[in-house]
C-alpha cells in the first residue's frame, strides 16, 4: 500500500471510530509533503486530537493503531484538546518541528499558531542532545565487533541527531531549517565540524546501500568522525550558555 493510500485508509477509519470527537488528524515530518518519496528508513508520523482521552477511547482505536504500525509506521500519537493546547512549553522541540512541517488530514489546524519558549527550548535541546549522546556511546561500547549492529546504529540515529542539530541552531539564534541536507550544511558551518560523516550516513539511508560496505574497521572509523561531530555541537551549546 502506498503512503497516501495508507493515510486515506487511516483517516477514514479514525473518522468512523470517533466521529465528531476527532477534532484534528494530521501527518507531520517529511511525509507531510505529498510529493515526498520515502527513503529506505523513513516512516509516517500521525497525530490525532480528540475532545478527551481515557482508557475506553484508547481501546476504541487500538485495532486501527495496530494496523497502522504493521505498515511500518510509528504508533499514532493521541492528545486531548486540553493537552494539545497546553503542551507547547513541555515539548518545544516537537511543537516547532510539527508547526514547520505538517499537513492537516481532518479537522482544524491545531498548530497554526504555537507559542515559543526560547529558554525552555534551549534546555530541552541540551538535555536531549546529551541524553542521546550518552546512549550512543553506551550502544557503541556494547556492540563489540558486530559490524551489522554498528551500521544499523549509525543509520537509525542520524535523523534524531540532525533534528537536534536543527534545534541547536535555533537555540543559538539561527533560523529554523526544515530539510536534513540544509540542516547538516548549516550546522557544519555554524559549529565548525566536517559534514562528511553525516553525509555518508544520509546517502546510505536514502539508497539502501551498505554503509562503508558493511566492513567493521571502516565503520568504526566512520563512527569516530560521526561521534566527534556530535561532541562539537554539544560542546558549543554548553559553552554558549556557560
Amino acid at each position: 500500500m502506498t503512503p497516501e493510500a495508507a493515510l486515506e485508509k487511516m483517516s477514514a477509519w479514525m473518522s468512523q471510530l470517533y466521529g465528531e470527537r476527532l477534532q484534528s488528524l494530521l501527518v507531520y515530518g517529511s511525509a507531510a509533503n505529498s510529493s515526498h518519496h520515502r527513503s529506505q528508513r523513513s516512516d509516517i508520523n500521525l497525530l490525532a486530537v480528540l475532545d478527551h482521552l481515557d482508557a475506553a477511547t484508547l481501546d476504541q482505536g487500538a485495532e486501527a493503531v495496530r494496523w497502522w504500525t504493521a505498515q511500518g509506521n510509528p504508533p499514532l500519537i493521541m492528545l486531548s484538546r486540553d493537552e494539545q493546547d497546553e503542551a507547547a512549553d513541555v515539548f518545544p522541540i516537537e511543537y516547532l518541528d510539527i508547526q514547520a512541517n505538517h499537513r492537516v488530514l481532518m479537522g482544524r489546524d491545531p498548530f497554526a499558531e504555537v507559542p515559543h519558549f526560547p529558554d525552555l527550548h534551549r534546555l530541552q535541546v541540551e538535555h536531549e542532545l546529551r541524553a542521546k549522546l550518552l546512549r550512543l556511546r553506551g550502544g557503541y561500547m556494547a556492540l563489540g565487533n558486530d559490524a551489522k549492529s554498528l551500521e544499523a546504529m549509525l543509520l537509525d540515529s542520524a535523523s534524531t541527531f540532525l533534528t537536534l542539530f536543527r534545534h541547536a541552531l535555533v537555540a543559538q539564534g539561527e533560523p529554523f531549517i526544515a530539510t536534513k541536507d540544509e540542516v547538516l550544511a548549516a550546522a557544519s558551518r555554524h559549529f565548525g565540524f566536517p559534514a562528511e560523516a553525516f553525509a555518508l550516513v544520509l546517502a546510505a539511508r536514502r539508497s539502501g546501500a551498505r554503509l562503508e560496505g558493511g566492513k567493521l574497521e571502516p565503520l568504526r572509523a566512520l563512527f569516530a568522525r560521526y561521534l566527534a561531530s556530535i561532541h562539537t555541537v554539544e560542546r558549543s551549546l554548553e559553552n554558549h550558555h556557560a
